[in-house]
Protein backbone atom coordinates (compact mmCIF):
# COMPACT_ATOMS: atom_id res chain seq x y z
CA UNK A 1 0.00 0.00 0.00
CA UNK A 2 2.98 1.98 -0.92
CA UNK A 3 0.64 4.22 -2.93
CA UNK A 4 -2.26 5.02 -0.73
CA UNK A 5 0.85 6.05 1.98
CA UNK A 6 2.46 8.77 -0.55
CA UNK A 7 -1.49 9.62 -1.76
CA UNK A 8 -1.85 10.32 2.25
CA UNK A 9 1.41 11.93 2.59
CA UNK A 10 0.38 14.02 -0.12
CA UNK A 11 -2.95 14.93 0.92
CA UNK A 12 -1.85 16.72 3.75
CA UNK A 13 -0.12 19.39 1.68
CA UNK A 14 -4.03 20.48 1.43
CA UNK A 15 -3.63 20.97 -1.99
CA UNK A 16 -6.45 19.78 -4.46
CA UNK A 17 -4.41 17.68 -6.61
CA UNK A 18 -2.78 16.37 -3.53
CA UNK A 19 -6.10 15.48 -2.02
CA UNK A 20 -7.57 14.81 -4.67
CA UNK A 21 -5.05 11.85 -5.10
CA UNK A 22 -5.55 10.75 -1.55
CA UNK A 23 -9.13 9.90 -2.28
CA UNK A 24 -8.61 8.40 -5.36
CA UNK A 25 -6.00 6.15 -4.03
CA UNK A 26 -7.94 4.98 -1.07
CA UNK A 27 -10.80 4.63 -2.85
CA UNK A 28 -9.51 2.16 -4.90
CA UNK A 29 -7.41 0.03 -2.37
CA UNK A 30 -10.89 0.31 -1.04
CA UNK A 31 -12.34 -1.44 -4.06
CA UNK A 32 -9.89 -4.12 -4.40
CA UNK A 33 -9.92 -5.09 -0.98
CA UNK A 34 -13.55 -5.51 -0.78
CA UNK A 35 -13.14 -7.80 -4.27
CA UNK A 36 -10.48 -9.40 -2.46
CA UNK A 37 -12.81 -10.30 0.39
CA UNK A 38 -15.10 -11.38 -2.56
CA UNK A 39 -13.22 -13.82 -3.90
CA UNK A 40 -12.32 -15.57 -0.63
CA UNK A 41 -15.57 -15.73 0.56
CA UNK A 42 -16.59 -16.70 3.97
CA UNK A 43 -13.00 -17.24 4.54
CA UNK A 44 -12.09 -13.54 4.10
CA UNK A 45 -13.61 -12.23 7.17
CA UNK A 46 -11.72 -15.35 9.44
CA UNK A 47 -8.63 -13.34 11.77
CA UNK A 48 -6.49 -15.75 10.05
CA UNK A 49 -6.53 -14.48 6.72
CA UNK A 50 -4.46 -11.84 5.70
CA UNK A 51 -6.97 -10.60 3.57
CA UNK A 52 -9.31 -9.39 6.29
CA UNK A 53 -6.36 -8.14 8.06
CA UNK A 54 -6.10 -5.49 4.73
CA UNK A 55 -9.64 -4.94 4.36
CA UNK A 56 -9.28 -3.85 8.08
CA UNK A 57 -6.70 -1.81 7.42
CA UNK A 58 -8.01 0.20 4.16
CA UNK A 59 -11.31 0.79 5.99
CA UNK A 60 -9.56 2.37 9.35
CA UNK A 61 -7.21 4.40 6.92
CA UNK A 62 -10.29 5.92 5.28
CA UNK A 63 -11.72 7.07 8.64
CA UNK A 64 -7.83 8.13 9.42
CA UNK A 65 -8.12 10.33 6.25
CA UNK A 66 -11.29 11.59 6.15
CA UNK A 67 -14.43 10.64 4.32
CA UNK A 68 -14.43 10.90 0.84
CA UNK A 69 -16.79 13.56 1.00
CA UNK A 70 -15.10 15.51 2.79
CA UNK A 71 -12.07 15.47 0.91
CA UNK A 72 -14.28 16.12 -2.02
CA UNK A 73 -15.03 19.37 0.12
CA UNK A 74 -11.57 20.36 0.63
CA UNK A 75 -10.87 19.69 -3.46
CA UNK A 76 -13.80 21.83 -3.90
CA UNK A 77 -12.96 24.41 -1.37
CA UNK A 78 -9.16 24.99 -2.62
CA UNK A 79 -10.41 24.70 -6.51
CA UNK A 80 -12.55 27.78 -5.79
CA UNK A 81 -9.79 29.64 -3.61
CA UNK A 82 -7.74 29.12 -6.64
CA UNK A 83 -10.12 30.62 -8.92
CA UNK A 84 -10.82 33.71 -7.03
CA UNK A 85 -7.02 34.22 -6.62
CA UNK A 86 -6.56 33.91 -9.98
CA UNK A 87 -9.12 36.51 -11.30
Amino acid sequence: MSGVDSASRLARSSSPAAVSASVNAIEAAVRVADLAVQIHGGSGYMRETPVERIYRDVRLLRLYEGTSEIQRLIVGGGLVRQALSAS
